[in-house]
């Protein structure tokens, strides 16, 4: 048996038995976890509002012997409240810890995704430019994941993004730009949309990303989801 302190944040929870909840909580030091809260559900429980969905929170976990881990104590570092009470913003947010549920493993341990869903939910809240966090996020955890976008460059020939390319086309399957001479499927971008994904990667929040970003969007949305080959519930709420 052993007891461990750490942070995390709440990315689900589920009713279990008569009083209790079992809570996925994607962690600081050991990944993706999932235990129990005992009693939570009741009147009583002190600890109920502590595991809402999306709160940062520090909690101490007992692993005991019975296959099962029980949350012993938590504590909220950060509620989210004001994110949570605007529509759009919580809906993106939800958006977010759907995607580290359905992308992470067990027990898989990564402090980087960790750090950048707290970075993106602290920066969601109060930033009004709430698409162009969710991409963010999307981009640089396929990158983490090993789906690395290639928006640099011709994916096939290798030649260099520039404005010398006649047309410019998003390869859906790889992530990737495609030149003209190259390009065999995919969705065709403007100018300014294939230089706006490659500045929003490289953090360089431009006036032209912020005018590009439903574009930007849709084409995030479509590679996150065949390569994590899911559904998401909380874009049926968007």
């Amino acid at each position: 048996m052993r007891n461990y302190n750490t942070q995390a944040v709440v990315l689900k929870s589920i009713k279990y038995k008569d009083a209790d909840k079992i809570f996925t909580l994607f962690t600081k030091d050991f990944g993706k976890v999932s235990a129990i809260a005992r009693g939570v559900r009741k009147i009583t429980s002190k600890r109920g509002g502590n595991l809402d969905t999306l709160n940062l929170v520090s909690v101490a976990i007992h692993d005991g012997n019975t296959g099962f881990k029980d949350i012993e104590e938590v504590k909220t570092l950060e509620s989210f409240r004001d994110l949570k009470k605007d529509l759009k913003k919580s809906v993106k947010a939800y958006y977010l810890v759907e995607l580290v549920h359905k992308a992470v493993e067990e027990g898989e341990k990564n402090e980087r995704l960790f750090n950048l869903l707290v970075n993106c939910l602290k920066t969601l809240q109060k930033n009004s430019r709430s698409g162009v966090i969710v991409c963010y996020f999307e981009m640089h955890l396929m990158d983490m994941l090993g789906y690395k976008m290639t928006l640099d460059k011709c994916a096939r020939c290798g030649r260099k993004l520039d404005e010398k390319w006649k047309r410019y086309t998003f390869n859906v399957e790889n992530g990737s730009f495609e030149c003209e001479n190259c390009s065999r499927f995919g969705i065709s971008v403007s100018k300014e949309v294939a230089n706006s994904l490659f500045q929003l990667f490289k953090s360089k929040i431009t006036p032209e990303i912020v005018d590009s970003i439903v574009e930007i969007d849709k084409l995030t949305k479509i590679y996150t989801g065949r390569k994590l080959e899911s559904r998401f519930k909380s874009l049926e709420i968007d």
